[in-house]
């Protein structure tokens, strides 16, 4: 049986998203983007959302095919590429070839592939994420908190998510002052 995760860049805050809905403070440091090919390297399959999967799988098949002048992109496009990826959306009817759509109940979908597969299984997707931690679900959490403050926005957690239930099992400090943290669930 697998572990689902859930990974993300945070704002100081506490934001994963700004009130605007963007992302494009959270832009990271190469460093910390090869310190993230490395984790999603390790996956053993993708969940998104549809947002999240319109905005990435587009995107990194694109820098797979036409390049880019960065090699820690293109590592991390053909990274990519090879990752088993999952859509759990309600509205899309099909997806890219290189992903498998989740139709029905797309939670207990979820929780399927977690006892099906070995490994980690990533969840990424507000909404989504926010639905499978409702339930306890997430195993283990990756985030990378970016010294910036946003002031608003969607919250990583929600505000009754039982911290005292999470216990620190990693720390890795980056050049520009971000830190990624690892937490697993305990039982």
């Amino acid at each position: 049986m697998g572990r689902l995760t859930r990974a993300g860049v945070v704002s100081l805050d506490g934001y994963y998203e700004d009130a605007e809905g963007t992302i494009e403070w959270s832009m990271p440091e190469p460093e910390l983007h090869a310190y993230a090919n490395e984790k999603v390297g390790e996956l053993a399959g993708i969940v998104m959302g549809r947002r999240l999967y319109e905005a990435m799988v587009p995107y990194w098949h694109d820098v797979l095919r036409e390049g880019s002048d960065s090699e820690i992109e293109l590592e991390f496009a053909r990274i990519w590429e090879k990752l088993p990826k999952y859509v759990a959306s309600r509205t899309l009817t099909e997806v890219h070839e290189t992903c498998q759509l989740l139709e029905g109940n797309v939670i207990e979908a979820i929780l399927d592939l977690k006892r099906s597969t070995d490994g980690d299984i990533e969840v990424g997707g507000g909404l989504l994420s926010a639905q499978l931690d409702a339930i306890g679900a997430i195993d283990v959490y990756h985030l990378w908190i970016t010294p910036v403050t946003i002031g608003g926005g969607k919250p990583f957690f929600t505000p009754d998510y039982p911290m005292e239930k999470l216990e620190l099992v990693d720390m890795r400090r980056f050049p520009k002052g971000t830190v990624a943290l690892e937490y697993t669930v305990r039982s």
